[in-house]
């Protein structure tokens, strides 16, 4: 049982990509929900779902070390040392509150959809309320 407090999503937010660019499995499941009913789904994954899921699945991902650097919502990926560019990954992370404060209970990233360049800059921005 996790006993890191998150008194704003946002704190969690912060906590989840700190553990992602340190590659921190245990700080990264600080941030989850202790809850059999978690999901991650990483870009070309399948669907994690439960503790067990979600952990092994992060750790195969921090498996090879630190030295990505990531923004999110609209993630984009470097490795230290690897200078191919990564293509842009859009994540949403879904957080609740519990009693130990806010705990993340979704993450889903997905590779960011190609778009064209001239479609991109004459279209109004979509926003959402």
């Amino acid at each position: 049982m996790s006993s890191k407090i998150f008194p704003a999503a946002q704190d969690a937010e912060n906590a989840f990509y700190e553990a992602l660019e340190r590659c921190d499995l245990d700080g990264m499941m600080a941030v989850w929900a202790e809850d059999e009913d978690i999901v991650c789904i990483h870009p070309t994954g399948p669907r994690l779902t439960g503790q067990d899921e979600v952990r092994s699945g992060w750790a195969r991902i921090f498996a090879g070390g630190p030295g990505a650097r990531v923004h999110s919502v609209h993630e984009n990926f470097t490795v230290e040392g690897d200078p191919r560019p990564r293509p842009p990954v859009i994540a949403t992370n879904v957080y609740l509150r519990t009693p130990a404060g806010w705990r993340m209970i979704v993450h889903h990233a997905s590779p960011a959809p190609a778009q064209p360049e001239a479609a991109s800059r004459d279209a109004p921005p979509k926003i959402l309320h």
